[in-house]
This record gives C-alpha cells, structure tokens and sequence, in this order.
C-alpha cells in the first residue's frame, strides 16, 4: 500500500455532523475478532484514570463545621432534611427532605394563577428554571454557589409524570463560557416542592482556559500520537473539536478511595479539546479522544460504540426467532396511495383507491436490509400485507422485495412500539421524533450496534442468530440510542449496558436478554437462558453466593466478572484486550458483566412492584424508570476501596445515583422525608444487590387509587368530523369511587362529551370531539381529567390537530419563474404550507397544464425533477394536501433546460490499475460549440489517486490529475467528487481538498483546458470518460457525468406591441404563462421584459382585464414563432363596457308614468315592479333618473330615491320609483 503517511487528513476538520456514540449488548471480542482490514486502532491504550474523579460522600450530621454551614438553610426553610456531603468539594452532593415550595403543585398552597398559568402542568421550563435559580442563589451559602458561572443546561432538564411533575432542573458549571464537564447544580421540584438538591463535582476553577494550540493544530499532534495504521483516514466527525473542562483526581489520589485531604481541595481540572470520529470503512468503531489544551498530549481514547451479541401488517417474531411467527399491523409506516400517507397507531391509513405502496420507511423508522430493497404494492383493496415466511436472513415470503425478511418486519414493529412509549414519557424530545435508520441483515455475525446514527443487526452464523429477529436486541440498542439522547449516557460503561437491558425487559417482560442469541448454549451461570445474560438469575431469587452485588461479582458461581481478567493480558480496570480502550463499569470490571448489579436490581423492583399491584407493575416500573432517565448517570459509586476490589464501598448515595434519583423520580406530595409511594420497594431492590444509601424509607402510596390513560392519540380531523380518543380507568389496589371525566385545552368552538361519565375504575369512556363550530385550523394538547371520591385526580393529555379547510397553495421558491440554463434534474422547491402532509408536483410542457410530462407526490418541499428533456421549456406547479383534502395549486413557474447530456454508468474505478475505466457517452446534435463544461460525480476514499480525461475522437484533455499532487506526496486525501469543470472557472480543480465531503466541490478550473479542445464543430459525437485510480488501498465509482455545451452567444428578441383605448387601471398581460405585465391607461405601446430566442414559440394572454371603468380588451397575433427581429405586432384593442340602467316602481295606481335617463326620450311604465332603461350606459359614466310625466286615471305622485350615480363594474339595480294617489300626496284634491 503506498500510502505511508497520510499527514493531509487532519490537516482540516470535517464539519461536526449531528450524532451520538454507538452502544451495544455484550463485549466484542465475544463477537469474535476482527479482520485486519476492518480493525484500524491507535497504537497503544490512551487510559486517564484521573478522570474518575467521583465525590467523596459522608454523612453530614454529626460534623459541626458543616452544621454552621446548613443552620442558614435550616433557619430559612425549616423541615427534616438528610444532608450528603461532598468532600472532594465541599458542597452537599444531595439534599433531600421534607421540600420547599417552589412552583404551584399537589404538595403546596401555592396558586397558578400567580404564576400566569391556569393549571400547574402549564408551567414551562423557563419559568421553573427562574424559579430554580432563585432557589439555588437562596441557598448560595450552603452550596458555595456565590461565585460559580452556572447557566441552565436544557438538554438534560427535563418534566416528567404527566398529571403529577416531576422537574428535574440542572445548572451546568463553566468558566469564562467554557463547560465544566460533568460538573453542576441541581434542582429537583416534585409536585411543587424542592425535594431534592445539591452539587455533583462542582468546585472552584483556577486553570486558564486559554488553549496553547487551536482545535486543528491539536487534533494534528493527536492524530501523530495516536499512531492509526498508515491506511487509516478520518471519514467522519462526529464532533470536529470542542473544548471542555474536565475534573480530575489530584496527584496521588485513587478513584474510589475516600478523599481525605483539605475539604474542597479534592477536584484538579483538565482543559481539553474532545474530538469524535470514525475511520473510514471501519463502521463498527467511534472514536473520542480527549487531547490536553495545554501539553497538546493524548490524555484518554475511548471506543464509543458497544456491540450486541449478538392496514400494513406482516409476521414478526414477537420475542425471539425460536417463537411462532405472528402477524401483526405495523403502526406509522408510509404508505404512498396518490398522496404520500402514514398509518396510524393501530397500522391503518386511509386507501383512496388505485396502487398503494410501502417500503417499510416509516415516520419514525426506515428498514434498509443488506438482502435487497423492500416494495410491497396493492392495487385492489389496499391492504398491504408483507406476509411471513420460513428460513432466516435473507428468506422472504415472495413478496416485498427481496428485503421484506424476518429481521426487516420484526424490527419495524418493535423499535416503532418501543419509539410510541417513549413517546408518551418524553413527547418534546427530538430523537424520538425523527426518523432513524436500521441497517438489517449486515454481512457479519454475532453482533449488533447503535452507532449514535443509525441501528445496524447482522446475519446469522458463527453460532450465533440473525441479531435482527430478536426483540430484545433491537429494544437493548434503541435503549442506548434513548439514553444518549435524554442528556447523555454515563462515563462508565456497566451502567449504559444496564440500560439497555432494562429497555429490553420492561418490553418482553422475560428477564432472559435475547433468548435464543446463541442456539442452545446458555449464557454465563445462566439456568435456561440462551441469550447474553439473564438479569433475573442474579437477583433476589438466587442463592446469596450467585446474588450480583459489589462483593460477589467476582464469585466464580456469581457474575464470575474476573473471568475476563488475563486475557490478552488484560489486567483490572478492564481494558479491551485488542482496542485498548477502557470498557467497564464503575468497579473497573468488564462493562457488559458488572452491569448485572443494576440491571438485576431494576429487574427485582419491577418484580416487587408487581407482587403489589398485580400487572399495573408494570407501569409503575416504567414511570420511575422513564422518569429517572435524563438524570441518571452511573447506577452506583465506588465510595472508598478503590476499583477492582470486591470488598470496596459501594452504594447509590451519589446524586446521579440511580437509587437517589428513582426516589425523586417516584416522589407524589413534594416531601421526601415521608417517603414515596414505592420508596420501601426501590430500597430493597437495591439494597440486595448492594448499590441502595442509608436506612430503608418507607412506603407512602399504599393506598387505592385510580389512573388515566389515552389509548389512541394523536388524531387528526376535518371538521366538522369529530375526533374520538379512547379513554381507560384503571383501578389500583381495589379502588372503586366512580370517576367524573372533563376536558380542558381543546380547540377555540368546540365541544367535548363524554360516554359513560363517570366510569367505574376498571372501565373505559369515549371522549368526542365536536369541531362543528371550530374557530380555525389548530394543533395542540387536549387534557382529560378525571377526579374521585377518595382519588387526588389524575390527568392524562392527547394530540389533536383539526383542520378547517384545504392548506393554501404553495408558495414556489426555486428555480425562478422564467428562468434559464436550468439542469435536468435539479431540485425544484417550495415553502412548506402549515396543514399539510403532502404535496403533488407537476410539470408540464403548456403553460395550461394539458400536458404533464412529470409528477410526484411527496411529504418533503422539494423534488428532483425527472422526465425532462435538454433546452426546453416547462411549468412547474404545487398543490399541497392535507387532513381536509387537497388545496389550490400554487400559481405556475417556468423554466427552460440546459442543454445538458448525461450518463450515469455508475462505474467501478479499478484500485492501482493504469487502464482504469471507461464510459461512453454518444448522441446526436448539431449545435455548433465553443467548449463544454464537464459535472462529474464519483466516490472514492482518496481522491488525489484519481485522473480523469475526457476525449472526442482524437482530441482528448487530462481534466483531473491527481489533486494535491506533486505539492503533496501523495494528493488530497479526502473523499468524493461533485464538481463542474469550466474553463472559465477562478478556481482550479487543483487547489481543491474540502475537510468535509466532496473533496472536489462547486466549479472549478480544469487541469487542462476543455474549450481549445473541443471547441469547433458539432456538440453531437462520441465523448469517452477514462477514470484511473493511479495508487492502492482505496477503490471509488463513477456515478455520473454530464456535458454541456457552449455556444456563441444566442440573440434574443423582444415581445410587444401596439394598445388602444384603454382608459381603466389593471389591465395585464402575461408572456407564455409568466409574470403578469401592468399596461397602464392611455398607454400606446408595451413590451415585456423577458427576451426570447429565436425559434422560441410565444403566447401572449390578458391576465386580467382593467377597471373603473370596466373594459373588454382583446388580443390579434397573440401567438407565434420569434424570428430575428424583435415582435412588435401583438395588438391589444380595449373597449369601455356598458352595463343597464334600471329599478322597480312601487305603489302606482295609475298608468302612464314616464321616466327620462340623462334627459333622453321618455320610458313610459304602466304598472309597478322592475324596470329597465332600454338604452345602456358606459362603465364610469353618471347616470340621472328624471319623471317625465306623473301617472294619470287616477293621478299618483311619484318621487325616486337612488335618481342619480355613476355606472361601475355591473348594472345599475337599485333606482327606486315610489308612488302614493295625488289624494294622498296632496293637501287637498282639486278639481
């Protein structure tokens, strides 16, 4: 391999793209080893055992220098409060007790109103934060916080608990904007009150933040030291450098030993720059490595990714590929049915007729299956079933595609359920409502992995099964997708593992993790488990020697975690035998083998809340774990006895520890000195496996109650449809009192009822919606209510989003209307209409549409346009669809082609050959060219391997020639080519080497000229495109070139013409469909402004005709070819309009009246009701009603209202002719 130093891939950073650390199931090198092609690790281990720099916890009530220090506190709130202490910094690391009133909540007096709020569950983050932050500074004597630079970190402060919140509030510390990592204040406010607060490795700062080199220089020294193999390249960051603080262990100090030094003394700090990246064509590693600011040395490397051991419906492995297969309806997948659609929760969608479409890309989830794509269609009743089948990997049930496999359906199902739950604990979380991509049936064994992008699940073999048709794997990985996007995962790795192992069993509900991963053979001590581990054989069940805890982890009849210890010659804190990074749990043993500690305690507090309230367990379990997630760090702390030392202390005392926050997460009046509902229960649990702190709380909800649940949210209405949403009233411990139903937050004119209200816990209602008197479109939160004899009340909330009419049209934003040169294929876009869940695009070759050459239906607002041909010209427009159907289209744009010529070969370039590839690219065309551009497309590794020449019978030019040769040895070392070469180009294709992919971008110069080759002749031939990779270890493809040509340039000419009588405003006229043209009134001429080729056919309309006065304009040579003048004889003739006259008579008895209009002859009427003037008048002209004569046998008196006016747009109905007998008109009758 040439590449020998590759100093050129640091020499710039990539762009950070959006990401997160891999996590998986078991270690890897039970996974087997891998290849020397795919391994590509630092040289050595990079391990900073200082960075563990945990707080040194004790009770604080018997010390009386930090009594002085909480008599303020006291004095000020008064109450019970525990008081754990930090030595390391001198603050209190937890503060919990009898709480503080904060914000309005169950366990305070406090009134929302006060607040601005109708209701407590209303309050948003800013305002609890404020509130929080007056809190702390409060407190500012006890936690020593008076000159700490705090600044609310909203990632990880979180509500939870619906009806009941939760607050968990965090203050990351910084100095001079710099973050502290790991280091902050918090605030824990349940049902209104303070029950929880304190520091965790906060501590004064005295280091410069001042960093000797910048990120990039120190990545180059970083990248020197840590010595990846010479083939090795960066292919992506994930994070292109970001400076952090980071607290550290002082000299001579041991993590997990007692800190007995001065008080406060006990955190040094480390500024360091921290990168996040992979190397390309290694998926499998994510690499962080954290680099002193200071000496520009490694200080840590660590491999973030972990791996696993290893009506739309379809048959899925409800467990694990030994079951039954089931067929079951898969919620939210996209189904294409002339409108783009999703299904909903309960897998159906709404079947318009015609073909349907799916390709298991779904709203949350997209299945991409290594064993072909996935299309499954239906053109009769629109039932989409993907159907089961026999085998494994990549069998199918013949139909689908090839990718409709076991794996692909099963892990549509399950992460799309998992991701709906997660939905309900955390609905303003970002990740759980985007898409993610599960890559299934990967050509490798025994494993599976989160990425911090993507979930990936290989094939069978090596004794192990397809990854992808096991439950527990995908819910273990999605487990730390979740974790890593609630505020972050822990440092340490045993509690991550322990996450996703909770993840997995609160959804099989079967303590077993993958059962059946490894056909036949039970994991490790395990009894009847085929899978990684069973977390239920280590718990409270087992015999005390087997139990995993702190002092039996190491029991050969136990966890048996030594086991791993003199591999390779791995030592204790477990170090990756061939990675050499650091993978373990907080004790320093393997990560996946210590975390059976807190997962097995999780598993026993599951099943102890289930021998209480029967099933609901369940979801009591998963509330405080939901609950609990976002503060949560490592489950336990070594507290002194130092790592690797079974007879070490160990507890949950710290407040990221999970037993602490659990009690907060589960706490139900704002009061943790009288416990929590399940307090005595979590305290057992952990206790057993020996990570629970103190005395046993006590259990303070054991009493009956009821709770709310919503069964089929979101909803979405056309009103006046109503929505319904199913309600359930679950009873708990027995309870019974009827509960009363209402409704608060729904949409401005509506209604909801109830049916039954009230319902008898253990039944269920149906909320109905009435939108008939909707006051507009709305989306929002509807919260339902139920309150009890007996029952605090409960509340659970629904999405609803109703629709009063079709979305607007479309606003169209590129290319611009008229424009020219336009590529085939380019993307045209629009701006996204509130309301709308798709949009229909078409093109068509008339402005009137009666011809469409293209059109798509999509859920995005923009589309590359297919089906179009070179230098033409075609309108484009956009209709959007929503919950009431579809709206008008937006108003048309055209837009005339390139001459652009193209081949996409898709053409694999040889590694190290000279004879490279070539692609031939022959049609015919006459115009005479001046030069051509060439746009190429390729991928490859290293692109300064590559030449390209592109040749014409015998005249041929070297356009790209190995960029960044001979300047450097051996050329830019960043992949891909997107680029146009043109001569005319400022730029040369040399100079280019982008950090971030393509290499070669934008336009640019060629090495050699294009237009002294080619220019001259016919742009019609044979072109040839030779591709050659000149050096090995990289291979690339040819995706596509395309050719345009240059010409001299084309004469334009003018439209126009000649205008009479136009005397009203707003007339316009439109060229070809364009933009209208204003002529103004008394105008003689007009011209648009657009110039058109010759040869070009021309169209002109009126768009709109003018007014006050109305007129009727009319167009002669209005259509035809332009030649080479300008033309100069569209004719525009306006005539004014004129319009009746007219009105009733009422009244008359007589006959013989006479009317006059503006003097003219006499309109004689006989007998009452409507008239009109038989001689019209022209639009803007007065008009003047005059009697003539008074009606006579017998004689009336007639007046007129409304005599007089000026004619507008239309005629005139409203002259009014009242009549009353002259007896009565007159004082008296004469003769």
């Amino acid at each position: 391999m040439h590449h020998r130093v590759r100093t050129g891939v640091l020499a710039g950073l990539m762009t950070l793209l959006a990401g997160a650390p891999a996590l998986a199931i078991q270690p890897a090198a039970d996974s087997g080893p891998r290849t020397e092609s795919v391994a590509k690790v630092p040289a050595r281990p990079f391990v900073a055992p200082s960075l563990d720099a945990l707080p040194s916890l004790r009770d604080a009530a018997s010390d009386p220098r930090l009594a002085s220090r909480l008599a303020p506190f006291q004095a000020r709130y008064g109450g019970t409060w525990e008081v754990r202490w930090d030595d390391r910094g001198d603050r209190p690391n937890v503060v919990q007790g009898s709480g503080v009133p904060l914000i309005p909540g169950r366990g305070n007096a406090l009134s929302p109103q006060a607040f601005g709020v109708a209701r407590e569950t209303d309050l948003n983050l800013g305002a609890v934060a404020a509130k929080a932050r007056e809190f702390v500074d409060s407190a500012a004597d006890l936690l020593a916080a008076g000159n700490l630079e705090l600044k609310l970190d909203a990632d990880r402060s979180v509500v939870v608990g619906g009806d009941s919140p939760v607050w968990f509030v965090e203050f990351g510390q910084h100095k001079n904007g710099v973050r502290v990592d790991g280091a902050f204040v918090y605030v824990r406010i349940a049902q209104g009150n303070v029950v929880q607060f304190g520091a965790e490795r906060v501590a004064d700062v005295a280091i410069d933040t001042t960093p000797a080199l910048t990120r990039e220089a120190a990545f180059q020294r970083a990248w020197d030291e840590l010595a990846f193999p010479a083939d090795a390249a960066v292919g992506e960051f994930l994070e292109r450098g970001e400076l952090r603080i980071y607290p550290a262990l002082r000299d001579g100090d041991t993590a997990g030993e007692t800190y007995r030094g001065a008080p406060g003394g006990g955190y040094a700090h480390v500024l360091a720059w921290r990168y996040v990246f992979r190397i390309a064509g290694d998926d499998e590693a994510t690499w962080q490595v954290l680099v002193d600011a200071n000496t520009n040395r490694v200080i840590e490397v660590r491999d973030l990714a972990v791996n696993v051991d290893a009506k739309v419906s379809g048959g899925i492995y409800p467990t694990t590929n030994s079951d039954t297969e089931i067929v079951v309806d898969f919620p939210f997948a996209a189904v294409t049915n002339t409108t783009a659609k999703v299904t909903d929760a309960l897998g159906i969608y709404d079947y318009s007729g015609g073909t349907a479409t799916s390709a298991l890309d779904g709203k949350y989830f997209r299945m991409s299956d290594n064993c072909g794509s996935i299309s499954l269609s239906n053109t009769t009743d629109g039932n989409l079933a993907f159907g089961q089948s026999a085998g494994t990997d990549c069998i199918t049930p013949g139909v689908g595609g090839a990718g409709n496999t076991h794996a692909s359906r099963s892990g549509f199902y399950h992460l799309t359920k998992i991701n709906q739950k997660g939905r309900t604990f955390f609905p303003s979380n970002t990740w759980l409502q985007s898409k993610v991509t599960a890559n299934m049936n990967i050509v490798a064994t025994c494993n599976a992995s989160w990425n911090g992008t993507s979930l990936n699940f290989y094939r069978s073999g090596g004794g192990c099964s397809n990854t992808g048709e096991i439950a527990a794997v995908f819910l273990h990985e999605w487990g730390h997708g979740l974790d890593t996007n609630t505020g972050g995962a822990a440092s340490e790795n045993g509690s991550g593992e322990a996450v996703g192992d909770t993840f997995a069993f609160l959804e099989t509900r079967d303590s077993c993790i993958g059962q059946n991963f490894k056909p036949g053979v039970d994991c490790a001590n395990c009894v009847a488990c085929t899978g990684v581990r069973d977390v239920g054989d280590f718990g409270v069940s087992a015999p005390a020697a087997k139990r995993a805890s702190p002092a039996n982890i190491t029991n050969d009849a136990g966890p048996n975690c030594d086991r791993y210890i003199g591999q390779g010659g791995v030592a204790c804190p477990y170090v990756h035998p061939t990675a050499g990074v650091p993978y373990r749990g907080p004790m320093g043993y393997e990560g996946h083998c210590e975390s059976y500690i807190a997962s097995g305690a999780n598993w026993d507090l599951a099943q102890s809340l289930i021998a209480k309230f029967g099933n609901d367990g369940w979801g009591k379990m998963d509330r405080i774990w939901y609950a609990s997630l976002t503060p949560s760090k490592s489950a336990y702390q070594v507290a002194s006895g130092g790592q690797c030392n079974t007879s070490a202390v160990v507890n949950g005392c710290g407040a990221t520890n999970w037993y602490t926050v659990f009690l907060a997460a589960d706490d139900d009046d704002g009061n943790l000195a009288n416990g929590t509902p399940n307090a005595c229960r979590i305290f057992d649990a952990f206790d057993a496996h020996g990570i629970a702190c103190g005395t046993r709380p006590v259990c303070s909800g054991d009493t009956p109650d009821f709770r709310l649940a919503v069964t089929n949210s979101p909803q979405n209405v056309c009103a006046p449809t109503s929505a319904t949403f199913n309600l359930n009233v679950a009873s708990d411990l027995g309870f019974s009192a009827p509960v009363t139903l209402s409704a608060s937050g729904n949409p401005p004119g509506t209604t909801v009822t109830f049916a039954p209200n009230p319902v008898t816990p253990g039944g269920s209602a149906v909320a109905t919606v009435d939108t008939t008197g909707a006051a507009g479109t709305t989306s929002g939160t509807l919260t339902f209510s139920g309150t009890a004899t007996g029952s605090p009340g409960h509340s659970a909330t629904a999405q609803l989003d109703v629709a009063v009419g079709a979305p607007a049209a479309p606003a169209l934003t590129a290319p611009a209307d008229g424009a020219t040169g336009v590529d085939p294929g380019s993307a045209l876009t629009w701006a996204a209409v509130p309301g709308a869940t798709s949009y229909t695009v078409e093109v068509a070759s008339d402005a009137g549409f009666a011809t469409i050459v293209a059109t798509q239906t999509l859920t995005g607002t923009s589309w590359n346009v297919t089906g179009v041909s070179p230098s033409t010209t075609y309108w484009w427009r956009v209709r959007a669809t929503g919950t009431c159907g579809a709206g008008a289209n937006a108003v048309a744009r055209s837009f005339t082609t390139s001459n652009l010529v193209c081949s996409s070969p898709n053409l694999a370039i040889p590694d190290n050959n000279t004879n490279g590839a070539t692609s031939t690219l022959t049609f015919t065309d006459a115009t005479a060219i001046t030069g051509v551009r060439l746009k190429l497309k390729a991928t490859h590794t290293y692109v300064g391997d590559l030449r390209f020449t592109l040749a014409r019978g015998a005249a041929s030019s070297i356009v790209i020639d190995r960029p960044g040769a001979p300047a450097s040895a051996n050329g830019c070392d960043k992949p891909n080519i997107d680029v146009t070469l043109d001569d005319a180009a400022t730029t040369t294709v040399e100079s280019l080497c982008s950090a971030t992919s393509p290499a070669l971008g934008g336009t640019a110069k060629p090495n050699n000229p294009l237009d002294a080759t080619f220019g001259g002749g016919a742009f019609g031939g044979t072109w040839t495109l030779k591709a050659v990779d000149v050096a090995s270890g990289d291979t690339g493809t040819v995706t596509q070139w395309c050719l345009e040509p240059k010409t001299s340039a084309a004469a334009t000419y003018s439209v126009g013409g000649t205008a009479t009588g136009i005397a009203g405003s707003g007339l316009a006229l439109s060229l070809n469909g364009g933009a209208a043209l204003p002529v103004a009134a008394g105008a003689a001429t007009f011209t648009f402004p657009t110039n058109l080729a010759s040869g070009t056919a021309y169209t002109v309309t009126v768009a709109s005709q003018p007014t006050a006065p109305s007129q009727t304009c009319t167009l002669t040579n209005a259509t035809g070819t332009v030649g080479s003048a300008n033309v100069v004889n569209v004719g525009v003739s306006c005539t004014t309009n004129t319009f009746a006259v007219g009105g009733t008579v009422a009244g008359m008895t007589g006959t013989g009246l006479a009317l006059s209009l503006n003097g003219g002859a006499n309109f004689v009427l006989n007998a009452n009701g409507g008239f009109t003037f038989p001689n019209a008048v022209a639009s803007g002209a007065p008009y003047t009603v005059t009697i003539a004569a008074q009606p006579t046998n017998p004689s009336d008196v007639c007046t007129i209202a409304g005599a007089s006016g000026t004619v507008g747009s239309g005629p005139v109905t409203g002259v009014v002719v009242n009549c009353v007998d002259r007896i009565f008109g007159d004082t008296f009758e004469t003769p």
